[in-house]
């Protein structure tokens, strides 16, 4: 009987001591990075967003004229677009969204590799100009509700004068 157990004691240890073993460690994982290259002068026109960014109001409006002086497609269209997306005005912000319009609705090589651009410029001057006018509106009502107080305080302080005013009541 003990013959028995002895193999089957023995395996059960070895079990045991296989367990107990420190697994070996992970590969370590390689990290790769993906270069990203873009098409039809998107990085221009990044670079040239960052450039706008730079620019005074006064720069930007010699830089829009010196655009509607030339001629070109699509990727003037977006150019015209971003001056016209940094000059903050609401107005200016519906004629950029024009000239995106224009690269959306094109069918040209140039301005189809424009496209997700000019969709994220779209989006984000419609966000812009609901922002601008949401800031109006408030603003609006900032000024409404200050002259309302004004018109309480002017009716309070005449009845503050009609109260002293009244017989009787000590001063």
């Amino acid at each position: 009987m003990k013959t028995k157990i002895l193999p089957l004691l023995l395996s059960l240890l070895s079990l045991l001591l296989a367990a107990c073993a420190t697994p070996p460690p992970p590969e370590a994982p390689t990290t790769t990075v993906k270069l990203v290259t873009t098409v039809g002068g998107m990085d221009d026109l990044l670079i040239y967003h960052q450039t706008l960014r730079r620019l005074s109001q006064q720069e930007l409006g010699r830089e829009l004229q010196a655009l509607n002086a030339r001629q070109g497609g699509a990727m003037l269209a977006m150019q015209k677009a971003m001056v016209l997306g940094l000059t903050h005005d609401a107005n200016d912000l519906a004629r950029a969204q024009v000239q995106l319009g224009s690269v959306l609705n094109a069918t040209d090589s140039d301005a189809v590799a424009l496209k997700p651009l000019a969709q994220l410029l779209v989006s984000n001057y419609a966000e812009m100009r609901r922002l601008s006018d949401n800031a109006e509106k408030a603003g609006q009502q900032a000024k409404e509700s200050q002259r309302r107080m004004d018109q309480l305080n002017e009716k309070l302080e005449a009845l503050k004068n009609i109260e002293r005013t009244l017989p009787g009541q000590p001063k």
